[in-house]
């Protein structure tokens, strides 16, 4: 590489840390608007699974079939994540969650037209692209737009935003239940409402500007100082990058991953992630997702009694949601993963003591200590995935660790029907012990503590910034 080359990739680097310590006044408001895509996103996932029964009595489809539809989207989301990380890198941040949002809007009111159960199930893996696309995306905009240790409590603040989503699928399914709505018209209508906030958030995000951070990244300085002084009040990036624009060479797929783990630090933080993704999804689409099913099998009470048990424990699953992001500080992304994966290991246990003696209160409160300690396992390893990346592929890595969340919801959603019915559910939950066991042993042994990181100070001390 030539000393010219050498020299643009010094002052790049040292612009993304002048930008990874500036702070806007709305700031926040960015942030909520990325991590409220979670809320649309579980609102329609859950709603499948307050809805299973409608559409057994409409369709009458197989395990294979049901399974598969309810797996549809994260199917979807698989090729979203990779897609819309690749996208973000190349296109910008902006364009990215404004035509995500579009398109799962249009997807959500095409699955209440759906005619029959295939055409739903093909809508439903359609309806995963944006879903992927825009997780990876908001990510990915967070850690650009916010400054470090702010980022990271808003970030791990989807598993929130998530929580509340199933507590608007059960208030709406519930809702339909009482009223003694006809089964095919309570699917259909359950499964279009999430296009009605998907379009308002598309509305609130339209004034939301690309980040200083992309353009940086793709030699377009210009418009990298525009951005900056319009959205930080200040022209942050005055003497840090030249005025005209350049020409960059682009990162490969290849490359990101090879950077990510030619640092023992990215490394193992991104292995941690990529286990972390993988089992909170496992735990969560094994046993929560089918809780209401199981419920309904047992025949301990009825589908309204049900719907309530599981908000009075979503509630509760909300405030570990709420409270987990405020422990950052305190506790680490290490701690908060420890902890969570610990008690979502303890709560099924208890949980599948209840279902062996059909004792209601016993299964809620396992469930209750279960989902306390989900909403704490699965918040941080998006976000710890999201924060090592470099700007240059972070939507790449983003979407690559997100792709772990939605590969196992696909398999576990698809395989765990036919599992409960060959093995029963209390040998199919004991099996599901074993993954947040191993994730703590990877919080433990694997994972770094990463909260508060930032690009290294070393580019600022050359630019003057930071005095030793």
């Amino acid at each position: 590489m030539s000393d010219k080359n050498l020299a643009i990739y010094d002052t790049i680097e040292h612009a993304k840390a002048v930008l990874d310590r500036q702070e806007a006044p709305h700031a926040s408001k960015a942030g909520w608007l990325m991590v409220t895509a979670l809320l649309i996103e579980s609102w329609d996932i859950y709603s499948m699974s307050f809805i299973m029964t409608h559409l057994k009595d409409v369709f009458h489809p197989s395990a294979g079939l049901l399974g598969f539809t309810s797996a549809g989207t994260q199917l979807g989301a698989i090729v979203g994540a990779i897609l819309g990380g690749w996208l973000t890198d190349k296109f910008g941040r902006r364009n990215i969650f404004m035509a995500s949002m579009t398109m799962f809007a249009i997807c959500a009111v095409a699955q209440g037209c759906a005619p029959s159960m295939e055409v739903l199930a093909v809508i439903r893996c359609i309806a995963g692209i944006p879903v992927g696309a825009d997780v990876a995306n908001g990510f990915t905009y967070m850690m650009e737009i916010m400054p470090k240790g702010k980022r990271e409590v808003m970030a791990n603040r989807w598993q929130f935003m998530f929580s509340l989503g199933i507590l608007c699928a059960i208030i709406l399914v519930t809702a339909f239940e009482l009223g003694s709505m006809h089964p095919n018209v309570t699917w259909r209508v359950i499964l279009a409402i999430p296009a009605i906030p998907a379009v308002l958030l598309l509305l609130a995000r339209h004034n939301l500007p690309e980040t200083p951070t992309w353009y940086v990244e793709h030699g377009r300085f210009v418009e990298a100082r525009k951005v900056a002084a319009s959205y930080y009040g200040k022209d942050c990036l005055n003497g840090v990058v030249p005025d005209h624009d350049m020409e960059l060479p682009r990162v490969t797929w290849g490359e990101a991953v090879k950077d990510l783990f030619s640092d023992p630090f990215t490394r193992r933080s991104t292995i941690f992630a990529w286990i972390s993704n993988f089992v909170q999804a496992l735990e969560n689409y094994s046993f929560s997702f089918y809780l209401p099913t199981i419920l309904a099998g047992l025949g301990i009470a009825t589908l309204v009694q049900n719907n309530l048990a599981m908000f009075a424990v979503y509630c509760l699953a909300s405030i570990s949601a709420f409270v987990g992001p405020l422990l950052l500080r305190k506790i680490g992304h290490k701690g908060l993963s420890q902890w969570g994966f610990g008690l979502v290991a303890v709560g099924i246990v208890i949980s599948v003591v209840g279902i062996s003696s059909n004792n209601m209160i016993i299964i809620i409160g396992g469930s209750g200590v279960m989902l306390w300690g989900h909403y704490w396992s699965s918040e941080s390893g998006q976000t710890v995935a999201s924060l090592v990346a470099k700007p240059a592929y972070r939507g790449a890595a983003s979407g690559i660790a997100y792709t772990f969340v939605k590969l196992a919801s696909f398999v576990t959603l698809w395989v765990f029907p036919t599992l409960f019915e060959n093995l029963g559910v209390v040998k199919a939950d004991l099996i599901v012990v074993i993954f947040p066991v191993i994730a703590f042993l990877a919080a433990s042994f694997i994972l770094p503590e990463v909260f508060d990181h930032a690009v290294s100070a070393e580019s600022l001390k050359k630019g003057g910034e930071i005095k030793d």
